[in-house]
């Protein structure tokens, strides 16, 4: 008996550029926002189950939000671990940009510090994110050399509309920030 015919997927319904925006605003300064919050989090003592404190109420990072309702992207003030990162992330629909940010120091520079970040980086890759890294400076203080790494994704078509595309993706970006962060702590790069 010949298999049953797969039933194909229709495509993600039309949206007006409008309701795009607004999707993406809504993404960037909520879900996106009150995730990153749990890049540090409260860990319970060992015990015979699980802790009784959700992760909203055992997330420990404090982030501060840069973000204009309509734009294609937000940059984020991530306080974790003893440190700080500046995180700008952009949304275009079906890809993701982030742009981690790192003060350059008198010896540091992107070849510098990109090695000390490779297994950051392999873990990153593995989950389908394309990595590079690059000098820059800072656009409002010229005087300011920043290391910049930039990571690219690309997501579904009907990822606006998709919560558990939407899901799948904020929490990798959570796991993956909390792995940037823990990895310049563990190889001495300073985020502030």
């Amino acid at each position: 008996m010949p298999a049953a015919p797969t039933p194909a997927v229709p495509p993600p319904p039309a949206l007006s550029l409008e309701e795009c925006q607004h999707l993406t605003s809504a993404f960037l300064a909520g879900p996106m926002f009150r995730a990153l919050h749990a890049v540090e989090y409260a860990v319970p003592e060992w015990g015979d189950g699980p802790g009784t404190e959700p992760l909203s109420a055992a997330a420990r990072a404090g982030v501060a939000l840069r973000h204009v309702p309509g734009a294609s992207d937000a940059e984020y003030r991530i306080a974790a671990f003893g440190d700080t990162l500046r995180m700008r992330l952009q949304l275009n629909v079906w890809r993701f940009v982030i742009v981690y940010t790192v003060p350059a120091h008198d010896l540091a520079d992107a070849p510098g510090i990109a090695p000390r970040f490779e297994r950051w980086q392999t873990g990153a890759g593995h989950a389908g994110w394309t990595i590079g890294w690059r000098d820059a400076v800072d656009p409002w203080d010229h005087e300011r050399r920043l290391v910049e790494t930039y990571c690219y994704a690309m997501l579904p078509r009907d990822f606006l509309i998709d919560p558990m595309a939407q899901l799948y993706w904020r929490t990798d970006i959570v796991q993956m920030t909390r792995a940037f962060m823990l990895e310049a702590r563990r190889v001495g790069v300073r985020l502030a």
